[in-house]
């Protein structure tokens, strides 16, 4: 059988055999072994890695692939920021039921679900589900809620013009209402350690963010937290209430709000989110930073914070929205 070889800054190799069956990703997680990934489609390139040896289908592009579309053709050699092991015997399939629906802003629908009686389902703050919906693609959202809170979830899903979810099923759900849900998926939570914690959201992006900071602040409280913020108008910062609730009871979180298309005084700062943290930042070395919000945001941040403030590749964490069709986006929206 073929094996996979990381090369991993500061660390041994790690190697791990290949089912041929599965995607490189796929292959890694049935070996124990997680790696960087977002959407698991091929769209938000936060599987891109680099291909040191053999050959992979499709081929690699400029010497990089996404592993979670490709397959390895023999023995190949990977170069790779971080690998985690992971466990995938806690994910489960839930029939969850609605419980509450609102609106938190004319595109933000806050749902939660309720397990059945007796059904928990551990989760890490940050992590992500899967909505099944019959005859189509699973749609992917993250938590919102606590992981103490483990026999309920909440979502925070942007109700975009087309969208299967958002726009089609919600509205036909009631309390009570069976929905079909996978959980938990992704590699977007809070690592342990005395770094200060940078966290970039972009629209309900702050939906793991919110999960993060409710788990961590009371927990960690020699660590430092800063939430930037940022959409293109105020009525997208659609939980202020409960930031003000964090910054009221935690002197070791800030928060910080930028509005990209706004020019009312709502006391926010103007332009991009991630350029809010260049202002803030001489260097990141010493910093881990989480950003959640569109394909755009995640890269820019990324090539921003590595190459102008020195953050270590592997400190960098993201989760990426993802077109997946009919308008609709993942994880996180709609």
């Amino acid at each position: 059988m073929s094996t996979c070889t990381l090369e991993l800054p500061g660390r041994a190799p790690i190697r791990f055999e290949l089912d041929p069956a599965l995607t490189v990703l796929d292959s890694a997680a049935k070996a124990g072994w997680e790696l960087p990934h977002s959407c698991r489609r091929g769209n938000c390139e936060s599987c891109r890695v680099q291909v040191l040896d053999g050959e992979m289908s499709p081929p690699a592009q400029n010497g990089t692939a996404l592993l979670c579309t490709s397959r390895a053709r023999g023995d190949i050699r990977l170069a790779v920021d971080r690998a985690e092991p992971v466990s995938t015997t806690t994910r489960k399939t839930v029939q969850a039921r609605l419980y509450r629906l609102r609106m938190a802003a004319p595109d933000v629908a806050v749902v939660d679900l309720r397990f059945p009686a007796g059904v928990k389902v551990p989760f890490k703050a940050g992590q992500y589900l899967q909505v099944l919906l019959d005859g189509a693609e699973p749609r992917s959202f993250s938590m919102s809620n606590a992981p103490k809170s483990s026999d309920s979830v909440q979502l925070q899903v942007r109700v975009m013009p087309g969208s299967l979810f958002g726009e089609r099923v919600l509205p036909s759900l009631k309390p009570g209402d069976p929905v079909t849900v996978e959980l938990p998926l992704g590699d977007f939570y809070l690592r342990e350690g005395p770094a200060p914690v940078i966290m970039v959201a972009g629209g309900t992006g702050f939906a793991p963010m919110q999960s993060i900071l409710e788990d961590a602040l009371a927990r960690q409280k020699d660590r430092s937290f800063t939430l930037y913020w940022g959409a293109r108008k105020a009525d997208g910062l659609y939980a202020l209430e409960q930031v003000k609730k964090w910054q009221q009871k935690f002197a070791h979180f800030r928060f910080v709000g930028v509005l990209s298309d706004d020019d009312s005084d709502h006391g926010m700062r103007r332009g991009l989110v991630h350029e809010a943290v260049l202002v803030d930042h001489a260097e990141l070395a010493h910093h881990q930073v989480y950003v959640c919000g569109a394909p755009v945001l995640v890269s820019a941040a990324r090539q921003a914070f590595t190459a102008q403030r020195d953050l270590p590749p592997g400190q960098f964490y993201a989760d990426s929205f993802a077109t997946v069709g009919s308008g609709s986006v993942l994880p996180s929206s709609a």
